[in-house]
């Protein structure tokens, strides 16, 4: 990769929303429908949440996924972070949330401020799924009750990330 191309990525930012949030700063579907087209674009992305340092990159856009996740296309321009994000060492995606409150901590707002590119984010499904249009994270899952064994690519939301240099595809069975 040249100094002068940045690494572009597409990937899962949050799963789909929830009324019946695990964390305050989990998004419900009315908030992530907020955030596609060009809401989150320019946002810079960091390093596991250290915004004491430049950021590594940006993002380009965001769009609601099939599933209703969020989806964001980025690019990364720091050399030593695109050779992690290629080696898979770094593939996680965390959406940084800022969440203010009352005294007695109900939420008055959430907005994003960063995304960042981590070993593993907290939500799951949340990887880094395509590098230069090369797709990275992959899951192809069969039924012997569904109407014809077909490939169903939303649930690499909840897999872990592929190991380094590695196209994974997993087979997940149903249970009888």
């Amino acid at each position: 990769m040249s100094s002068k191309t940045p690494l572009v990525f597409k990937g899962v930012a949050h799963g789909p929303g929830s009324m019946n949030r695990k964390h305050q700063a989990d998004l419900s579907p009315g908030e992530l429908i907020a955030l596609e087209g060009s809401a989150l674009n320019g946002i810079p992305i960091h390093i596991e949440h250290d915004t004491s340092k430049a950021p590594v990159g940006n993002v380009l856009a965001s769009y609601e996924g099939s599933r209703g996740e969020l989806r964001v296309i980025g690019q990364v321009t720091d050399e030593n972070v695109a050779r992690q994000v290629l080696d898979g060492t770094m593939r996680g995606l965390s959406l940084g949330t800022d969440c203010v409150q009352t005294m007695n901590g109900d939420v008055l707002s959430r907005s994003q401020r960063e995304l960042s590119i981590c070993e593993e984010g907290r939500r799951t499904g949340t990887w880094i799924t395509d590098i230069n249009n090369q797709t990275v994270h992959t899951v192809a899952c069969f039924s012997k009750n569904a109407t014809g064994a077909r490939a169903n690519p939303n649930l690499s939301l909840l897999l872990p990330p592929p190991q380094p240099q590695t196209k994974v595809t997993c087979t997940a069975y149903a249970k009888p």
